[in-house]
């Protein structure tokens, strides 16, 4: 099914000040019982982090993801959820100058591997009131705030986010003993009173030497105490791992054509900053393979022309298309990122478009083969004039090669499932809206099938505030 995407405008971004009171007021109404962890001491007029991150009772996700939903003005773009949070990207909120997107992240376990550092419902309970003008809401209790910020890159990656360690310091230092009765519940008193005073000492290297002794400790009791729950959570954790980095679900992408070589730059610099925060990762990817066969052997053996005069280019060329198209498949199972939006430009798309006419002979069965390989897009946007004026990167080919050309162009995208044909003779800004409008309704409607498969199109049954604790 061919779907050409009308132009739309979108509304403009909400504030950040004017969302974050919104969404708790949402939140409170689904009966989501929630703690913003950290970086909420600008709110509410700006946020401090790259996204917001909330504890909630995993119970409680789909009702968090209703809230977000029924936010006026607001669309969600990107969803991903993997063993211990779902990361949701909603666009319509303005957290920075030129930012209109951003991340919110529902926890409800802090763990490594699968085992539970600090258990959310003691959190949740413990959790204090903070109000910011007038914003009220819930956030951890020092101590446990000073543990998760620890622990969290500590833990889990290894390393110790100095952001953070000056107050986790501090906070060790003035609450030593229920510090280490706090860690007690999941560690060995000895690494938990070894850990908190080189905290509080601030030695560095000894605080990272603690790290095996940290995981060692954490598996040993959770495997003396709870033994068939604790191998259960580590293996569906590395079921949910296996599942996100060896899948292409998590991967959105989007090629700009521009067979006229004349816009494609422009609009891309303009398309990254305004998608900054749309998902978890996004890349600008320039697209085609290795074709420049002829001026590299033409360097190495001064005989080369008549050798493409005889027909060896074509094996070379489709060798080398090949090799790239087996490329392009298995980097889509590659250290694959929570949700990845790719911006793929592309000034030459010969190697399906033209089937074979200009790239050294190559056959028209492999050209349409080559096309049917490649991992196909989910957003096509063709950079198309209309009327006359159109002038190539490529001063060589006559007029009639360009229109035949960017016909080519015209009738290849129109076979794909879901595309937009933009004039780029207008200006460039008013191209990078409609492109960036383009494929914010992409990614919004391929983020609502999914909520729809995950979430039984939300339908939903009143919570309690400690359900399922």
């Amino acid at each position: 099914m061919q779907e050409n995407l009308s132009r739309s405008f979108l509304p403009p971004a909400m504030p950040f000040g004017d969302f974050i009171p919104v969404l708790f007021q949402a939140l409170d109404r689904e009966g989501v019982r929630f703690c913003v962890l950290r970086n909420y001491e600008g709110f509410p007029a700006r946020n401090v982090g790259s996204d917001v991150d909330f504890l909630i009772c995993p119970s409680h996700l789909s009702h968090a993801i209703s809230a977000v939903r029924s936010i006026p003005g607001i669309q969600i773009v990107g969803y991903a959820e993997r063993y211990y949070v779902a990361h949701v990207f909603v666009e319509g909120v303005s957290s920075a100058p030129g930012v209109r997107a951003l991340g919110l992240d529902f926890i409800w376990s802090l763990n490594w591997k699968g085992l539970p550092f600090l258990p959310t419902n003691m959190i949740l309970r413990s959790a204090i009131p903070r109000q910011s003008g007038d914003l009220n809401f819930l956030v951890p209790s020092p101590i446990h705030e000073a543990i998760i910020s620890l622990l969290s890159s500590l833990l889990v990656g290894g390393w110790l986010k100095e952001k953070y360690f000056p107050k986790v310091r501090q906070t060790f230092a003035g609450n030593m003993a229920e510090v280490i009765a706090a860690l007690r519940k999941e560690f060995s008193p000895k690494v938990a009173e070894r850990l908190t005073n080189a905290i509080i000492q601030g030695e560095r290297q000894k605080i990272l030497a603690r790290v095996r002794s940290l995981r060692i400790s954490l598996i040993l009791r959770n495997l003396l105490h709870r033994p068939f729950q604790s191998v259960l959570a580590m293996a569906r954790y590395y079921i949910y791992e296996i599942t996100v980095r060896c899948t292409p679900k998590t991967l959105e992408s989007v090629c700009i054509l521009d067979p006229a070589g004349h816009g494609n730059s422009t609009v891309v610099e303009g398309l990254v900053p305004l998608l900054q925060y749309s998902a978890k990762l996004v890349q600008r990817r320039h697209f085609g393979p290795p074709l420049n066969v002829r001026s590299e052997l033409l360097a190495k053996c001064p005989c080369a022309g008549s050798r493409a005069e005889s027909g060896c280019f074509p094996q070379v060329t489709m060798t080398r298309i090949a090799k790239w198209l087996l490329e392009e498949r298995l980097s889509q199972f590659r250290k694959r990122q929570n949700l990845t939006l790719q911006i793929i430009e592309s000034c030459c798309y010969k190697v399906f478009v033209d089937s074979g006419r200009r790239l050294d002979k190559i056959p028209g069965w492999f050209a349409r083969l080559s096309g049917k390989l490649y991992p196909s897009p989910d957003l096509w946007i063709l950079l198309d004039t209309d009327g006359g004026g159109l002038q190539s990167k490529d001063r060589e080919l006559p007029s009639c090669e360009i229109s035949w050309q960017l016909e080519s162009y015209r009738s290849f995208v129109k076979t794909r499932a879901k595309y937009i044909i933009l004039d780029a003779g207008r200006l460039a800004d008013r191209v990078t809206e409609d492109a960036y409008a383009a494929i914010i309704d992409t990614l919004a409607q391929r983020t609502k099938r999914q909520l729809k498969i995950r979430f039984n199109d939300l339908h939903l049954q009143p919570v309690t505030a400690f359900d399922n604790y």
